[in-house]
C-alpha cells in the first residue's frame, strides 16, 4: 500500500506531456500516499496542536515539520 511513501521520498517532479508511464505511475503513487498521510494525520492530531494554518500545508512531511516545531523546546 506504501502509505508512508510520501514520508520516505521527496516530492517527485510534476508530470508533463513527455512523462513516461513509469514516471506517471510513480507520481500517482507518491501523490496518493501524500494525500492519505495528510488525511490520517489531520484526523488524528488534535486541533490544538495543528495551529491555524495547517490546512495550507500540502505535503505530509511539511505537516510533521510543523508539529515538530510546535513541540520544540524554546531556549
Amino acid at each position: 500500500m506504501d502509505i508512508d511513501l510520501a514520508l520516505r521520498k521527496e516530492q517527485l517532479v510534476p508530470l508533463t506531456a513527455a512523462s513516461t508511464p513509469e514516471a506517471k505511475r510513480d507520481f500517482e503513487r507518491w501523490d496518493h500516499s501524500n494525500h492519505m498521510s495528510l488525511i490520517i494525520m489531520r484526523h488524528n492530531v488534535p486541533k490544538a496542536f495543528k495551529g491555524t494554518k495547517s490546512e495550507e500545508i500540502t505535503q505530509a512531511k511539511g505537516f510533521l515539520d510543523k508539529i515538530e516545531k510546535h513541540f520544540a523546546k524554546k531556549r
